[in-house]
């Protein structure tokens, strides 16, 4: 990325994270606040409404489900601010002599962040719930989450590139992740499933990172690493993929914004 072009993108990013908390009472405070107010509900529902255990009892659900909810939010959150990242800006497309990707990355490199920054507090707070982590595999979350954040990437870029088109691809999109989220290893265990059922799920490009984290925190488990290899060159086909495909439709964007 040239100097220029990386100054527009750290302008656009600071401008999207602005735009999230303009307006309301408590600003950035959200970022913490709203992290542990979601944990705090999943440890009580969880834990005295509907008592539930994660598959083999060792954990609590509550921490079963946050480890995996975290990833999937940004995936779902990052991919659904890019839809819309090229149609918001189109009295600027024209004008503006600025890539066209960057509105789509910028808009995604915000939701990466914010939802990273909220899945640390919740990191932290996990053991003031009474809930054991194996801190000496949080390395392995890097990959793990830079391999969601690529996917949300590629997912946002072609989806943009869709929404000038079709304008109705942002509600398809909503249905189509409520689908995905039930279809990922978010609210239970892969391993609990039937063979072909469990084997299925992997097409799902969530459902390896989403194993990784758990794997990388819990104790007694190993992080598949085969896998996450296979399905990070995955995600990075699919960015590059997706940044051909905006390319080639560059010069008829304009028309139709």
């Amino acid at each position: 990325m040239i100097p220029a072009t990386r100054a527009v993108f750290r302008e656009l990013l600071r401008r999207e994270l602005e735009e999230r908390w303009r307006g309301s009472l408590l600003g950035a405070a959200w970022l913490l606040l709203l992290p542990l107010l979601q944990l705090a509900v999943l440890a009580w529902v969880f834990g005295s409404v509907l008592p539930a255990r994660a598959a083999g009892g060792a954990l609590p659900y509550a921490a079963f489900l946050a480890l995996g909810l975290w990833p999937w939010n940004l995936l779902a959150n990052a991919a659904n601010r890019g839809v819309t990242a090229l149609t918001d800006n189109a009295a600027l497309i024209g004008k503006v002599a600025v890539p066209h990707r960057l509105y789509v990355d910028s808009r995604v490199a915000g939701a990466v962040l914010l939802e990273i920054a909220g899945f640390v507090v919740v990191l932290v707070a996990l053991p003031l719930f009474g809930v054991s982590l194996q801190w000496s595999g949080a390395p392995a979350l890097l990959p793990a989450l830079a391999t969601v954040a690529l996917w949300a990437l590629a997912l946002a870029r072609t989806l943009a590139v869709l929404q000038v088109f079709l304008r109705d691809i942002g509600a398809v999109i909503v249905a189509l992740l409520s689908l995905g989220f039930f279809l990922a290893p978010v609210l239970y265990d892969r391993a609990a499933l039937p063979p072909a059922l469990a084997d299925g799920l992997v097409l799902n490009p969530a459902t390896v990172p989403i194993e990784a984290v758990r794997a990388a925190l819990l104790p007694d488990a190993a992080v598949n690493w085969p896998a996450l290899a296979g399905n990070a060159a995955a995600a990075l086909l699919a960015v590059w993929l997706s940044a051909r495909f905006l390319r080639a439709a560059r010069s008829h964007l304009e028309d139709f914004l």
